[in-house]
C-alpha cells in the first residue's frame, strides 16, 4: 500500500511520523515538514513501518548529508537535518519520554551543546581488504572513515599508516583502537590482534608510528575483538595513559577505562550536575556508577566543602580515579571498587545528595529500592537513554521524590542518543 502524506513529527531514531486512519506511521528517513510518497512495508499490532519512495515537498529542517558514508555506516543517524533542528528534535523526544511514562508535561529546561563535528576523542578503526574504516550497520562489511565528520581526521591519518605499514599481511589484526586528549597533543593506540600470539610485528609497527606521530605516547595490544571487553593490554611502547584537561583538574585516563568521548558537552554536563547536587543543604554525598570519576571530582573541585565517596565496578576506571584525585589534591573525595547497588544497601548514615550515571539499560529493582531507602535530599540522575529513564523516575516519583529540572546533554551530535541529566528532590 502506498501513500502521500505529510510528516507531522520525528522521533531520535531520524524517522518520521504520521498517521493513517488513525494507526501510527513511522516513515524510514522521512522528517516533519517533509510531504512524501510512502509505501508500508510492515504491520503491527499498534503502528506501521514505511519506506520513503519520494520526498515530494522537503521539509526547511532537510538539508544535504555532509557526509559520503551516510546512512550506509549507521554511525550516523541525523546527518540529514540541519544541527539547530536535531537539538529541537531530542529535547523533544526526552520530553516525549517522560510524556508516555505519566510524568505530565515536564519541559527540558535547555539542552547542552557544543560543536558537532569532529568530536569524538576515541575511535575503534577496522581493516579488510586494505579498508580502514567501520563495520557497516548490520553487516561485517568494512565502510572507509575518509569523509567521516565525527572522529578526527588524524585518526583517519593513523589508520591509512596502518594499512600501508602491515600491508597484505593484516588478516590477524582486529581493530585499532585510538583515543585522544582535548588539545590532541598525546594519542594512545591499543592494536587489537584476533590471535594471543600475533605474527604481526607489533614492536616495530609501534616504532615506526611513534616516529612518524609523535602525538601517540603509547602503543598497546591484546587480543579478542573489542577493546574494552574487561581486560588488560600490555604496554609496547611509551606509556599506558593519556593525560587531559578536564574542568581544571588534571586527569590520567588509561586506553580503555570509560571516559566520555566529547569533552566539551562532558564538561557542560558535569557542571550541571555539580550545580543540581549542591543545590540545597548538606554536602555529603555518593557518586555511583562513578567512571574515572569525573562528575564527582568536579563536584569535589567546585565545592571543597563538600565530601564525595565514588563507587566503580571497573577495575582500571577505579585506578584511574584515584590516582587522579591524588594527583589534584583532592581530600574531600574517595572510591572504591564495586556494586553501586551494594553500595547503596550497606550505607545507613545521612547522605545529603547522590549522583548516579547507569549504563544504558538504567537502574537494577535493586538499586532503585536502595535508593527509596536511603533517601538524599536531592538525587540527580544522570542518563544516556529516556526511555529507561523516564521507567526509573515514575518508580521514584511514586512516593518519595519530585522532578525539579530537566536539562538535556547533546553528548553524541548527528546521531540518535542524547543524554539528560535530572534533578530530583525529596518530598
Amino acid at each position: 500500500m502506498t501513500f502521500t502524506k505529510k510528516i507531522e513529527e520525528m522521533n531520535l531514531l531520524g524517522n518520521g511520523i504520521t498517521k493513517l486512519d488513525g494507526c501510527v506511521v513511522f516513515c524510514l528517513g522521512a522528517i516533519d515538514g517533509d510531504t512524501v510518497t510512502a509505501e508500508i512495508t510492515r504491520e503491527k499490532k499498534n503502528f506501521k513501518i514505511a519506506n520513503v519512495l519520494s520526498v515530494d515537498e522537503p521539509s526547511p529542517h532537510r538539508q544535504e548529508p555532509d557526509c559520503p558514508h551516510f546512512p550506509a555506516c549507521g554511525g550516523c543517524d541525523l546527518r540529514h537535518i540541519s544541527y539547530s533542528h536535531e537539538l529541537e528534535v531530542k529535547k523533544a523526544g526526552v520530553e516525549a519520554a517522560l510524556r508516555k511514562a505519566g510524568k505530565g508535561e515536564i519541559k527540558v529546561s535547555e539542552i547542552l551543546s557544543a560543536e558537532p563535528d569532529f568530536y569524538r576523542n576515541k575511535a575503534v578503526l577496522r581493516f579488510d581488504n586494505g579498508i580502514c574504516g567501520f563495520s557497516e550497520a548490520g553487516s561485517d562489511n568494512i565502510v572507509s572513515c575518509d569523509g567521516c565528520r565525527i572522529i578526527p581526521e588524524l585518526f583517519c591519518e593513523i589508520g591509512r599508516f596502518t594499512v600501508e605499514f602491515f600491508g597484505g599481511d593484516i588478516s590477524d589484526l582486529s581493530y585499532l583502537f585510538l583515543r585522544k586528549n582535548s588539545t590532541e597533543t598525546e594519542i594512545s593506540a591499543v592494536v587489537g590482534t584476533r590471535e594471543k600470539y600475533s605474527y604481526l610485528d607489533i614492536e616495530g609497527y609501534s616504532e615506526a608510528l611513534c616516529e612518524k606521530y609523535p602525538q601517540v605516547v603509547g602503543v598497546l595490544t591484546k587480543s579478542g575483538d573489542h577493546p574494552e571487553d574487561g581486560t588488560e593490554p600490555e604496554l609496547i611502547f611509551g606509556q599506558d595513559y593519556i593525560e587531559e584537561d578536564f574542568l581544571g583538574l588534571s586527569l590520567i585516563v588509561s586506553p580503555c577505562s570509560f571516559f566520555q568521548v566529547n569533552h566539551a558537552v562532558a564538561e557542560k554536563l558535569c557542571k550541571k550536575a555539580a550545580e543540581y547536587a549542591l543545590s540545597g543543604e548538606g554536602s555529603f554525598g555518593a557518586d555511583l556508577y562513578c567512571g574515572t570519576g569525573v562528575i564527582g571530582m568536579a563536584i569535589a573541585a567546585l565545592h571543597p566543602e563538600a565530601f564525595i565517596t565514588g563507587v566503580e565496578i571497573n577495575e582500571s576506571a577505579v585506578a584511574d580515579a584515584k590516582e587522579n584525585a591524588e594527583e589534584n589534591g583532592l581530600t574531600n573525595i574517595g572510591f572504591f571498587r564495586g556494586d553501586s547497588a551494594d553500595f547503596a544497601k550497606s550505607t545507613y548514615g545521612s547522605i545529603d545528595f547522590i549522583t548516579i550515571d547507569p549504563p544504558r539499560a538504567g537502574c537494577s529493582e535493586k538499586m532503585i529500592k536502595e535508593l527509596l531507602r536511603i533517601k538524599p535530599q536531592r538525587l540527580v540522575y544522570v542518563s544516556c537513554d529516556p526511555q529507561t529513564l523516564a521507567r526509573d523516575l515514575k518508580k521514584l516519583t511514586e512516593t518519595k521524590y519530585e522532578i525539579k529540572d530537566v536539562c538535556a546533554a547533546d553528548l553524541f551530535p548527528r546521531t540518535k542518543h542524547v543524554e539528560t541529566i535530572v534533578l530530583l528532590e525529596r518530598k
